[in-house]
């Protein structure tokens, strides 16, 4: 994983904590549903497409692994709470941080 797919997943996922909560506090619960049902597939789409790029051309994986690590980390940033401050969110920083200092050994 690189680096940059994971923070561009963890960044968006913040949005789950702040700004989306407080976008829908003042809706009906059935505009609420339909608004967390919108913003989680936009950023479904948005960090899928974002991560198998950055892992297609900038870590230069092929177009199958790239697209399962884009879909993994668009999934995690589209459910409707906020992962990074969890373990799993340090596991993602974590992996993506030990490729990146195995590349440099290399």
């Amino acid at each position: 994983m690189h680096l940059l797919s994971a923070l561009v997943a963890l960044a968006t996922d913040k949005l789950w904590d702040t700004i989306l909560p407080d976008m829908a506090r003042l809706q009906p619960p059935l505009e609420k549903e339909r608004f967390f049902l919108c913003a989680g597939l936009l950023l479904l789409g948005l960090i899928t497409l974002s991560a198998t790029l950055t892992q297609r051309w900038v870590d230069r994986d092929g177009l199958g692994v790239a697209l399962a690590k884009g879909l993994a980390m668009g999934i995690l940033a589209g459910l409707p709470y906020s992962f990074g401050s969890t373990a799993l969110g340090l596991i993602f920083i974590g992996w993506s941080g030990i490729n990146e200092l195995q590349k440099f050994e290399q």
